[in-house]
């Protein structure tokens, strides 16, 4: 498994992954405006030379908010969103990130799970924040502020 910057040929599998994934999937143009952008973090693992995870956020720093993170369901539970969001986060530190903010639904456990292995902490609750189907966010940060 490779982990690298994503590229703008990416975005027609994490597309495709956000079908499968999400029930409010992002739109191709929106992640490859992402991958694109300047201020984006956006990195991908691939088996071979197809991507199997992504994350997907912001960098305007010395802060970063994830946006998106997903695993293909076929490699789920091998540590690679562990190892995808670890490379992401020591790999915008050298463009200053200090501080990472999240929302996760809080009927997401394994999600939930991944990021409080990883040292987020729960910062607070934002009721109603999803819809289809409808869910609380728990906000998680990590880093510097959350100290």
């Amino acid at each position: 498994m490779e982990i690298r910057r994503s590229r703008p040929d990416d975005a027609t599998r994490i597309s495709e992954l956000e079908g499968e994934i999400f029930s409010d999937p992002w739109q191709k143009k929106d992640i490859f405006s992402y991958i694109c952008s300047e201020d984006g973090m956006c990195f991908t693992a691939l088996d071979g030379d197809v991507p199997i995870a992504y994350v997907i956020g912001r960098l305007i720093a010395p802060e970063g908010e994830i946006y998106r993170i997903a695993v293909d369901e076929k490699y789920r539970g091998r540590g690679i969103g562990y190892r995808l969001l670890s490379y992401a986060l020591k790999s915008e530190r050298g463009r200053g990130l200090e501080t990472v903010f999240l929302e996760v639904r809080s009927k997401n456990a394994a999600a939930i799970a991944l990021y409080s292995s990883y040292g987020f902490r729960k910062m607070g609750v934002r009721r109603g924040y999803y819809k289809n189907p409808d869910d609380d966010a728990i906000v998680m940060i990590y880093g510097k502020l959350g100290e």
